[in-house]
């Protein structure tokens, strides 16, 4: 295989600016800087002009500074331009369809042309020495190489073939030689190919920029990246001496390739300038410019929230359905237990009943047995019942979360993942012998192969030889992305693999977790999702296609199952169970009545508070009574005694708004605990940036409708991805009416926002937050520009995944500059930095490790973990050894949105730190970074509601708001550790003491 099965550990984010701050007018905001974040600049041949790529558009000035012109489309995410020798062209590297190709334009910007085509991403081109032709890196040959395009023939010509990867590019003056970077596992550094042969002139561990020759092609200057310090370097080819660093100390140099003048002086960029280094590098000028960016932030009607509404739900968390073998039945999890409906009945019966989740309903072939996955033993672990008896048995006894449970076609063994903390959090495919005996209950798993980063559920063959599941097939290692596609694994182990393409090498099936691949089991049909409909692909009994696919619906379709004659497949049509009759083809739709209410308190409840911060002033009231009526504050007085009602006895407390959690992810494995876990941190109310959206139903509905604790869910689904995508919460979008679908699903199932990922091209997130917004959702994404410009509402993370391998919001040294700090706080767009990810969290819990210590965090979080999370943290200090050095920059990033008049609202992108106490520490860092306490309370409290949508309701103790609020002990305000210290938590009017919460 071309792409390798790669696992990286890291996730992603989102946010959304306040209703209140929404820009008023619909005429364009323009925006002036003169700085730049990330952007290369090219001298032209003649030294009379610049062209540089700030924020993902190619623009034009004179070299002697001035204002800049935009010379492409804002929505081409166009970068690192290069000149032509004659200065009649600009080449440069644009994702304006999806997957990044070489173009060029005039000096002027006309005369688009498109040099290379199809699934392979090329990056960093420059011209040959002659210009005829144009040199560059692409992933065309199952990992990056250099590759040299005929201008005249079109001819393209592999000029390396590493399994590392070759990048960066650039020609000798004499055109004899090739400069460029090389990562590999023993002899990464700078590599000169000359005559067909490549030498390493400088082996190091340090990151290397984009090279650049001197004019006598005697040396190469680049920029340099160690221990979180750049530098601009020059290394001597003909001595071998060096590398002499150029630039001053702490400069913030940029990952490009600089150009030499005519006259041996260097232009290069650092600290959001263009420089200019005299001959002799004794002196650096900096130059003068400005651009100016139109922006049209249009206001638009937000969705409306009834959060204490009494009346019926309908339940729409339905998680996991399974039709029965006999085709009479489907079973569904649900409100945290498992249903079972009968087929044209609309009701459905309950066949759980307890505090524990219950999930991934399997059939035995012959009916008798159920198996699922249930936390009854603290952790995830598959169970049996025995459909005759009534009697359920424990199958496995892990500490690790077991899930997606299916059984062979002999009914003799369970195919299952299991979670591999160990793996950074991979899966494991096993199986178990079935029935288990009872001397010994819990069978021994059998591994079947190594762990996998976000896969879907296991698919038996019909003689159970096979496994088929979705997996992830990377490009190349030099970035993480890939497709879904569809793996076949011999069940007892082995060697024996292979991939099943549906009918393209570039197609991918549309989200791992449940877009198949399902097994019919007379082995004839593997069923599948493809750009969001329902596909079958004719096999053979052993997995072969034996013919093209059969396109089943023209609707979104998931969670496949069959009858036991593979006549019937039922699945899950967005907000409708359906079947479809393999022999007509006709669908019809399963009848489902199913409902919940709310469990909303009744009566007064009276929280006489010591101090109260009402999450908008910088100062307490202080000893008060908060008079809650059910769910909603009724008033706020002087104390008084005797007062009817409930009494919370917080008067030498301090009560604050609950907290907020703007940016997590979640999972059925984390069981019943994790509606506790942030309970007992204080936090009320979390944002969820992706996830399967009927898994995250089912929790908003099982904590809404009390079955089990929890927080308020406001969540969007899977993730809109691009072409290639990397989690296995990502969907593949391949068009926009796929796009369209999808926001379908959005309205259909209530979405409360929009998450766009990295991959997504422009043109149809611009699409999708013109639809979201329709409907009225914020849409959130890891992009600043040209997102801000067609109106995204936030921007996750200071820096994270980024297409481009390089961050447009932030230096390697966690640097910002005036473009990123602009566009961001007078546009009104929210941003979650998450700086707690970024290196907070390593920077305080190596400072303060009574952190480690926090009750709710031992709790919940037993000593294997907390020994595997300091591991961790140890392990990313190796890696990123500039993440945590650098940590108090990225901090003090966030004083500055807010001192610009920023919204900032805080988020962790947990579980990559754990839940609750990541936010803690988020907390404490916006402190570190100078953000006072009082900015940094708002901002978890009141900032984030309304960047919901909901701080109308939620945000601030005051009266007519709904009654969510913690009490702590201490001053808050003051010190923010203090905010640790919760001894009561309240939602919706139901109070819990911390000890309930952590029993």
């Amino acid at each position: 295989m071309k792409r390798r099965f790669v696992i990286i550990a890291m996730l992603l984010l989102p946010l959304l600016w306040s209703p209140q701050r929404v820009h008023a007018q619909t005429d364009s905001l323009r925006i002036t800087v003169n700085e730049g974040t990330n952007m290369a600049a090219a001298l032209s041949p003649d030294g009379q002009s610049l062209v540089i790529d700030l924020q993902g558009t190619i623009w034009l000035m004179p070299a002697k500074g001035g204002t800049a012109k935009a010379l492409t489309d804002f929505r081409d995410d166009a970068h690192q331009p290069a000149w032509s020798p004659d200065g009649k062209r600009i080449t440069y590297f644009s994702y304006r369809d999806g997957t990044f190709h070489i173009y060029s334009i005039r000096p002027d910007g006309s005369d688009l042309q498109k040099h290379t085509s199809g699934e392979f991403d090329c990056r960093e081109p420059v011209y040959s020495p002659d210009g005829t032709r144009i040199l560059f890196s692409s992933d065309r040959g199952g990992s990056y190489n250099l590759w040299e395009l005929s201008l005249k023939t079109k001819e393209l010509k592999q000029l390396t073939d590493n399994a590392g990867n070759e990048y960066y590019p650039a020609w000798s003056p004499d055109g004899k030689r090739i400069a460029y970077i090389a990562t590999r596992p023993d002899a990464s550094g700078l590599y000169v190919l000359e005559g067909g042969n490549e030498r390493l002139v400088w082996k190091t561990t340090a990151t290397l920029g984009s090279p650049a020759w001197a004019r006598d092609g005697s040396s190469l200057l680049l920029q340099m990246v160690s221990d979180g310090v750049t530098s601009l370097v020059i290394k001597d080819l003909a001595s071998g001496e060096g590398p002499k660093v150029i630039s001053e100390a702490r400069e913030d140099v940029f990952p490009f390739r600089p150009s030499v003048a005519s006259d041996g002086s260097v232009w290069y960029t650092a600290d959001g300038a263009i420089k200019h280094k005299t001959t002799d590098f004794s002196r650096t000028d900096k130059l003068t410019w400005q651009a100016t960016f139109a922006l049209n932030r249009k206001p638009y009607q937000r969705k409306t929230y009834l959060l204490d509404n009494p009346k019926p739900r309908v339940v729409k968390g339905i998680r996991g359905p399974v039709v029965s073998p006999d085709g009479k039945a489907v079973v569904f999890s649900a409100l945290g237990d498992l249903y079972w409906l009968d087929i044209g009945t609309p009701t459905p019966k309950q066949l759980t009943n307890d505090a524990f989740i219950e999930a991934d309903p399997c059939f035995s072939p012959d009916g008798r047995y159920l198996v699922f996955s249930s936390d009854r033993s603290g952790s995830i672990n598959l169970w049996a019942r025995d459909l005759q008896t009534g009697q359920d048995r424990q199958l496995t006894n892990g500490t690790e979360e077991i899930n997606t449970p299916t059984f062979a076609p002999d009914g003799k063994r369970i195919a299952f993942f299991q979670l591999d903390r160990a793996a950074f959090g991979r899966s494991v495919l096993h199986t178990i012998p079935f029935p288990t005996s009872e001397d010994q209950p819990f069978a021994t798993p059998k591994k079947v192969y190594d762990p996998l980063f976000g896969p879907g559920p296991p698919s038996w063959s019909p003689d159970g030889s096979k496994l088929a599941v979705s997996a992830l097939d990377v490009y190349s290692s030099r970035f993480r992305e890939g497709l879904n596609q569809f793996l076949l694994l011999p069940s007892m182990g082995g060697t024996d693999i292979s991939e099943l393409k549906p009918d393209s090498a570039s197609q991918t099936i549309s989200f791992r977790g449940h877009s198949g691949p399902s097994w019919s089991p007379d082995g004839r049909w593997m069923a599948y999702v493809l750009e969001g409909m329902l596909w079958t692909l004719p096999v053979t009994s052993d997995g072969k296609p034996t013919g093209p696919a059969i396109q089943r619906t023209k609707a979104l379709a998931d969670n496949m199952s069959w009858t036991a004659d593979s006549k019937k497949l039922v699945y899950l049509a967005v907000d409708t169970l359906k079947q479809m009759d393999m022999t007509t083809g006709q669908v019809s739709t399963i009848p489902l009545d199913f409902t919940y209410q709310a469990k909303l308190p009744a009566g007064p409840t009276i929280i006489h508070a010591g101090k109260l911060f009402d999450g908008k002033t910088n100062k307490y009231l202080e000893n008060v009574d908060i008079v809650v009526e059910g769910s909603r504050i009724k008033a706020i007085e002087p104390h008084k005694t005797g007062r009817a009602g409930k009494l919370v006895d917080a008067s030498k407390l301090t009560v604050l708004p609950g907290l907020w959690e703007m940016h997590t992810h979640q999972t059925i494995l984390a069981g019943e605990k994790q509606g506790r876990i942030w309970l007992s941190h204080g936090i009320t109310s979390i944002r969820e940036t992706g996830a399967d959206p009927y898994d995250a139903l089912e929790r908003r509905e099982a904590w809404d409708a009390g079955v089990r604790p929890g927080p308020r869910e406001f969540y969007t689904g899977t993730i809109n991805e691009g072409y290639r995508l990397y989690y296995g919460l990502a969907t593949s979008i391949r068009s926009e009416k796929q796009l369209r679908m999808e926001l379908d699903r959005a309205q259909k199932l209530d979405y409360d926002l929009l998450k766009c990922y990295v991959r997504l091209p422009d043109r149809l997130q611009q699409i999708a937050t013109d639809l979201a917004h329709q409907i009225g959702i914020p849409v959130t994404s890891h992009e600043l520009y040209p997102a801000v410009k067609y109106n995204l509402d936030g921007v996750e993370h200071s820096s994270a995944t980024s297409r481009r391998g390089y961050s447009m919001k932030l230096s390697s040294t966690n640097h910002i500059y005036g473009d990123v700090l602009n566009l961001i706080a007078r546009s009104g767009m929210n941003m979650t930095p998450t700086a707690s990810l970024q290196g907070g969290f390593s920077f305080q819990t190596r400072r303060d490790t009574s952190l480690m210590s926090y009750r709710p965090f031992t709790h919940f979080y037993n000593e294997v973990y907390r020994n595997n999370l300091m591991a961790q943290q140890q392990t990313m200090r190796r890696v990123m050894p500039g993440a945590v050095e650098n940590f108090k920059t990225l901090a003090r990033n966030v004083k500055k949105f807010i001192d610009a008049g920023g919204r900032v609202t805080p988020g962790t992108d947990s579980p990559l730190i754990p839940y609750g106490l990541s936010l803690q520490v988020e907390l404490q860092n916006w402190v570190e970074g100078g953000v006072t306490p009082f900015e940094t309370l708002r901002g978890a409290t009141l900032w984030s509601a309304e960047a919901a949508g909901v701080g109308n309701d939620l945000g601030s103790i005051e009266v007519g708001k709904l009654a969510d609020m913690i009490a702590v002990e201490g001053d808050p305000l003051t010190k923010i550790q203090d905010a640790m210290n919760v001894k009561y938590t309240l939602k919706n009017g139901h109070v819990w003491t911390l000890d309930e919460l952590l029993k």
